[in-house]
């Protein structure tokens, strides 16, 4: 290969499917990752729904081109990566207002969105009897990935185009280069120079940044819980996902039972975040005002991730405002295993200089 020499640093999701794009376009990709193993923090500890009926619309676009894009990343697997369950979003009052202003934006996306009455959901998830929500938005192209083979499927496919990966490799300051001098890193395993660097590291990557002599952000991590039922002779497993969006909960089926989350947030450093057992309280209570057909659900296991978001909560994609060399694939904010596949290209594509990002997610905004 003859491209240009790129650091990823970060080998999560958008790392790694950065560094696939890039690979593909035939630059010499090495891939930094602080810990060990790749993809333990944030990209192994979501719910693996594809979710695309978002309400904002730039989220949208590129969650609906990420989930397209996971079936791409069949060509370095042989697992089936989705389950196309469909999701439910229940909404009321203003909850519903804003996902029905976006609709005619969704719909333009995937033709199949649609609103159903609440008996017709029912009618989908017997378990939503006796909720109070007014409406429900149905996206049957929706669905339930496998995660972990997923993002298995895009290192190997990075590597498998020529992309290096380098574990137990923390970046701990240097330099970020000019039009005339490569971006130079130092590394607890050694120096590593550079034409362009992605800061792809997740709650990490305003410190990354600042080890690097670049301006941080204003990336914030924030902690939520996922809780894990024991089977339940009452769940369907080709139920399909169901976020009630006024009361911030939702639950898909897991192993004959049900994984849920009350879509908690709570500001955290950057760490693996221990799981707070006074979070299944909220649970109980949020399912209680959602779901009142499941009450007393038995959790056998919970845990917590972190999701990580500038104020404005879209993604910061592309080059930096003040480093040239310098390109962020950060502030996924748990959009990370949808939006991967598109999140890569874009970042791969600014890179080259093949495209700019979409002005809404340029980290100068």
């Amino acid at each position: 290969m003859s491209g240009p020499r790129v650091v990823v640093v970060g080998a999560g999701f958008a790392g790694a499917a950065t560094a696939l794009h890039l690979a593909r376009a035939g630059a010499r990709v090495v891939i930094l990752e602080r810990e060990a193993m790749a993809g333990i923090h944030a990209t192994s500890q979501n719910a693996g729904m594809l979710r695309t009926a978002i309400a904002d619309p730039a989220l949208a676009r590129v969650a609906v081109a990420g989930a397209r894009g996971v079936e791409a990343a069949r060509a370095w697997t042989d697992v089936t990566l989705v389950r196309p369950s469909g999701s439910l979003l229940l909404a009321g009052g203003s909850a519903r207002k804003e996902l029905e202003s976006v609709t005619p934006d969704l719909s333009a996306l995937r033709s199949t969105v649609r609103w159903l009455e609440p008996k017709d959901a029912v009618s989908r998830v017997p378990a939503l009897r006796g909720g109070t929500f007014e409406a429900a938005l149905w996206s049957p192209e929706d669905g339930v990935v496998d995660s972990a083979e997923y993002f298995a499927a895009l290192v190997r496919g990075a590597r498998a185009l020529g992309a290096q990966l380098r574990l137990a490799t923390e970046v701990l300051g240097g330099d970020p280069g000019d039009d005339s001098q490569p971006a130079r890193l130092a590394t607890t395993t050694g120096p590593v120079e550079a034409d362009a660097v992605v800061i792809a590291g997740g709650a990490w990557s305003d410190v990354v940044a600042e080890r690097l002599q670049v301006r941080r952000l204003g990336i914030v991590p924030y902690r939520r819980h996922l809780h894990a039922t024991g089977p339940l002779p009452t769940v369907d497993p080709s139920w399909p996902f169901v976020w009630a969006v006024d009361d911030e909960v939702y639950f898909r089926p897991e192993s004959g039972g049900l994984l849920l989350s009350p879509c908690d947030q709570e500001a955290f450093q950057p760490c693996e975040p221990p799981a707070d057992p006074a979070n299944r309280e909220l649970l109980a209570r949020k399912v209680a005002a959602a779901f009142p057909g499941l009450l007393d659900l038995p959790i056998m296991r919970s845990w917590a991730g972190l999701r990580s978001f500038v104020p404005d909560h879209r993604f910061v994609l592309g080059r930096d405002p003040l480093a040239q060399r310098v390109f962020w694939a950060a502030g996924l904010g748990g959009h990370g295993v949808t939006s991967a596949w598109e999140v890569g290209r874009i970042v791969a594509d600014a890179v080259l200089g093949l495209a700019p990002p979409p002005p809404e997610f340029a980290p100068g905004r």
